[in-house]
């Protein structure tokens, strides 16, 4: 363990170890029955303070396995409560991170530290300076390992810290007993944190709806429902050209800021990208207990938020003397299977049905048309509002012709 500063501390009596079995107790508890971080730290924390140990300050942070967070967790202080807070990949080298022992345990593995506040020598982090300044005198840190260290789940850990305010800080008592603590707390957070890092995989690599029906245990073969939806196929136009032209690497990065731009503009519209096809995806607004003109309208307002914001990524990309990638969309109402469809062992949630066929085809007429975004006749037939007709068209291997519908310029 690294320690720092004067041996002495305080020496008050072992707490209560009924109460600390209670504790105990109840970290197990909250493991098997809630997936609710912040009533667990929140919980551990009172009941810490209900042992006569002086904290004033507790931080976690948990590993997460998700694209753009790195971890989460946040910090509890006395009377003020638990504070949650996310941490992003692109946010991690903060200063407040940067300055914390924390940092120096996680990079060079280092399970236990110590520094001692109440004393005139100068601290290597200067974090525990402002520590020092609000009345600290002992900050403690520990990292829990998750997993045996071999067979990894790609959540190594987590990180904590506890800090007093007493005079002499932590008795040796008061850290044995928080030590005896740390497995339960650990086991607890760790079972928290493969719960979220399900639900966090299955929402970027089948969506949020998806995921969650899979999570809830429609996960056999075969297993879908009827689903009234808006369909949307998403396609770049003459991207297999692009793609023979252009270096690997820069295929992927111009993929992932296009496609990357244009699904998260059918997120917040109340979409659900439910797949990407290599230069394009399938997503859907489902109808399920909405209103369908209503969906319709967000559906339709999606897709010509996702042609300004392909506009203005390719005036980036012409500015740079990079060729532009041009969206066609293709928006299509019907009836869809929505559910597994697989091999025995490898399954795809996602929707099916000839709903699904004519939404394509008509994606693919986007081009022979002149138009950068299509909709059929029964989705014009429910929204209506703002589209011109084109005509009325052949669909490749549909029986019937279908008219098809484009918005008014302007």
């Amino acid at each position: 363990m690294h320690t720092s500063g004067p041996a002495e501390a305080r020496t008050d009596v072992p707490p209560d170890s009924h109460a600390i079995q209670q504790l105990s107790d109840w970290l197990v508890e909250q493991g098997l029955t809630r997936d609710n971080l912040d009533v667990l730290i929140q919980g551990f924390c009172e009941g810490v303070a209900a042992l006569d140990i002086p904290l004033v300050r507790m931080h976690i942070s948990i590993a997460a396995l998700h694209p753009t967070v790195k971890g989460y967790g946040g910090y509890w202080w006395r009377g003020r409560g638990f504070v949650a807070e996310e941490y992003e990949r692109s946010s991690m080298p903060q200063i407040g991170w940067q300055s914390s022992p924390l940092r120096v345990m996680l990079e060079d593995g280092v399970m236990a530290m110590r520094f001692r506040l109440d004393t005139n020598e100068p601290l290597e982090f200067p974090i525990l300076d402002e520590f020092r300044e609000e009345g600290g005198t002992d900050w403690v840190g520990r990292m829990v390992q998750f997993g045996d260290g071999e067979s990894s789940t790609g959540l190594p850990g987590m990180l904590m810290s506890w800090l007093s305010d007493h005079p002499g800080g932590f008795s040796e008592a008061d850290l044995a007993t928080l030590d005896r603590l740390v497995p339960r707390l650990g086991l607890s957070c760790y079972r928290i944190a493969l719960k979220r890092a399900a639900e966090d995989l299955l929402d970027a690599y089948v969506g949020t709806d998806a995921g969650h029906r899979v999570l809830s245990g429609q996960i056999e073969r075969g297993a879908a429902s009827r689903l009234n939806a808006v369909i949307m196929v998403a396609d770049l136009r003459g991207f297999t050209h692009f793609a023979d032209e252009t270096e690997g690497e820069d295929v992927l990065a111009s993929l992932n800021d296009t496609l990357g731009s244009l699904a998260d503009i059918v997120d917040a519209h109340k979409g659900d990208v439910l797949k990407f096809l290599g230069d394009g995806f399938l997503a859907i607004f489902s109808l399920e207990g909405r209103d369908p003109p209503a969906v319709c309208a967000e559906a339709l307002a999606a897709a010509d938020a996702m042609q300004k914001a392909n506009d203005e990524l390719n005036a980036e990309r012409t500015a740079v003397g990079r060729p532009p990638l041009v969206v066609d969309v293709a928006l299509h109402l019907g009836e869809v299977m929505y559910g597994n469809v697989g091999s025995m062992r490898r399954l795809d949630f996602t929707v099916i049905g000839p709903a699904v066929n004519e939404a394509s085809r008509i994606e693919a007429l986007c081009e022979p048309l002149g138009e950068r975004l299509l909709v059929s006749e029964s989705f014009a037939g429910v929204c209506g509002v703002g589209l011109r007709t084109v005509g009325t068209h052949e669909l490749r291997g549909v029986a019937r012709t279908q008219e098809l519908f484009a918005p008014v310029p302007g």
